[in-house]
């Protein structure tokens, strides 16, 4: 019998023993079948395996592809593409993200322990100290701009962050590299 086979998206026929690719696909008994019958199943089973294009697109764009690699679109350029059709609310039909994107939990997770450390120190610190430790080692905001924000000198922003980190060591004597989630 004759088997088309894809190969670069398009047909070849190779000659193959019919009882042999029977045997080979494991598509059970042969009773009650003519030729063309059989030689009709053992042509959609080999599709079915071998010869779907959608699979074979992926496999060659994703065959040397890690679980670290930056995600190809499918004209070959490196990098996510959410891009959608102006006309539809559909994602082009060029892309293919290849990894799940997670950025939104993570997000979540680091507000709730933004939130979980604010609030721990804005009930064991005094409001003014708990404010300026959270502004000044959390937010990153410098201090010369958060003395200009209260209207005083960084000098004295200096006096009272040292003040702050003093209170805050004899409230936590030491440090976990645990998260707030699991507790203190």
């Amino acid at each position: 019998m004759k088997i088309k086979i894809r190969y670069n998206n398009e047909f070849q026929k190779l000659e193959v023993d019919r009882d042999e690719m029977w045997v080979s696909l494991s598509l059970g008994s042969t009773e009650g079948l003519t030729d063309s019958e059989m030689e009709k199943r053992i042509q959609d089973k080999f599709d079915e395996m071998f010869n779907r294009p959608e699979y074979n697109n992926w496999h060659r764009h994703d065959r040397h592809t890690t679980g670290t690699a930056t995600p190809r679109r499918l004209d070959g350029k490196r990098g996510f593409v959410q891009a959608s059709d102006e006309e539809s609310d559909e994602p082009a039909t060029n892309t293919i993200d290849l990894f799940g994107d997670n950025t939104d939990t993570e997000h979540r997770e680091s507000q709730y322990e933004y939130e979980a450390l604010c609030d721990l120190l804005r009930k064991r610190l005094k409001a003014d100290q708990a404010e300026l430790l959270i502004q000044v080692h959390i937010n990153k905001v410098p201090k010369q701009e958060y003395a200009a924000k209260l209207g005083i000198s960084p000098s004295a922003v200096s006096h009272r962050l040292e003040t702050a980190e003093k209170n805050f060591k004899k409230i936590f004597p030491t440090s976990s590299s645990f998260r707030l989630s699991r507790g203190f």
